[in-house]
């Protein structure tokens, strides 16, 4: 494992101030009933917590208020309601969407921190794809996004790409280059197997003939022990915040981006894991030869949270627009780069670089205006 930081700070910073961010599907738990006040009969019960605020409802189920006294010869007080907005319910620490605390990161030496470790060095079940993955965090940027960006790249490519990965985390972004199981021909002439695949490399799960992922070679159990590994060696960066009490990742606040295969994959992980957002560049594809089932099947991952670029230049273009249509991205296809295109493309995440190939989807530091508009910046 190798850690490397930059120090200085950057013309953007303005100062080393501790960032809070939260998830943007729901707010903070709210806050637990009140305590019984007893009389000399009956106590008074808790009064009913309140709701969290955000995208999301509050969790369902505050604490019970505690009972009265017992005054002289008097029953205890009755508990409180159960309100809204409780520690664990639905949207409250351990629930869907809620934000159980601030993000919390060490900005007092401002600094781009780079570390590199192999999946092999945190599990010794690992026996595919073991190659150099990478987390970058800039503490020199002046706020936070309290969201991690994980990066897929493209067909047998290494983790990656590194330079979207370096464009997030240069935004407030944290960033994460996972290795993953992508050194195999995807294109198939069976509607199902494309899904089956994607899902396979995802979960470690058996689900198709095509390829054989173990589940320590899966991105979701690299994804936990990467987050556990960096909360412990870099724990300035607060890592830990992207992880549930159970050390599985919290998807609400979680990103997948990826080019080319990796942009079908972080859409079919959009499908069954409910996700912050999805940035797909050079694809979606999986409708050639045949369409995948899974392109029009349900999405935990809200479609317009979804984004999809693609290259007028691309040869796979075609492939692309189809995918769009299955997927139900938002709005109608719209170019970015021509005259007079400008954010937010009228609401649309179908988005396309008339003069763009299949590289140039990737390179968001040549088209930053629609990148940034994908990830949701700037900063609400």
């Amino acid at each position: 494992m190798r850690l490397t930081a930059w120090i200085g700070c950057a013309w953007w910073a303005l100062g080393c101030v501790a960032c809070g961010g939260s998830s943007s599907d729901g707010g903070p738990p709210g806050a637990g009933g009140g305590a019984a006040t007893g009389t000399a009969t009956t106590g008074t019960g808790g009064a009913a917590a309140t709701s969290g605020v955000g995208d999301s409802a509050g969790g369902a189920g505050g604490a019970n208020g505690a009972g009265g006294a017992n005054g002289a010869n008097g029953a205890n007080g009755a508990g409180g309601a159960n309100g809204a907005g409780g520690a664990n319910g639905a949207g409250g620490a351990n629930g869907a969407g809620g934000a159980p605390r601030e993000l919390h990161v060490d900005t007092s030496s401002p600094e781009l921190s780079e570390i590199r470790f192999k999946p092999s060095e945190l599990d010794p079940e690992v026996s595919d794809r073991d190659l150099e993955q990478v987390a970058l965090l800039d503490t020199r940027v002046a706020r936070f996004a309290g969201k991690l960006v994980v990066t897929l790249s493209g067909s047998s490519q290494p983790p990656g790409p590194l330079d979207l990965t370096r464009f997030v985390a240069a935004r407030g972004f944290h960033a994460f280059a996972v290795a993953y199981k992508n050194d195999y021909n995807i294109v198939q002439n069976d509607p199902d197997t494309f899904g089956d695949a994607r899902l396979e490399a995802f979960d470690g799960q058996d689900h198709t003939a095509l390829i054989e992922v173990a589940r320590a070679d899966s991105i979701e159990a690299r994804l936990a022990r990467a987050l556990a590994h960096l909360k412990e060696v870099h724990p300035r960066g607060d890592w830990g915040y992207f992880l549930e009490d159970d050390g599985s990742p919290r998807w609400s606040v979680i990103i997948f981006s990826g080019h080319s295969h990796g942009a079908s994959s972080a859409a079919r992980i959009g499908k069954v894991v409910r996700l912050d957002r999805v940035v797909s560049l050079a694809g979606p594809r999986d409708t050639n030869p045949v369409s995948a089932t899974w392109l029009s099947e349900p999405s935990a991952t809200p479609v317009d949270r979804m984004f999809g670029l693609t290259g007028e230049r691309d040869e796979q273009h075609p492939d692309h627009l189809k995918a769009f249509d299955l997927i139900g991205l938002p709005g109608e296809l719209v170019e970015v780069d021509v005259p007079g295109a400008a954010p937010p493309y009228g609401g649309s995440h179908r988005l396309a670089l008339k003069d763009g190939d299949h590289g140039a989807t990737g390179n968001c530091g040549a088209h930053v205006a629609v990148c940034e508009t994908m990830f949701g910046l700037p900063l609400p």
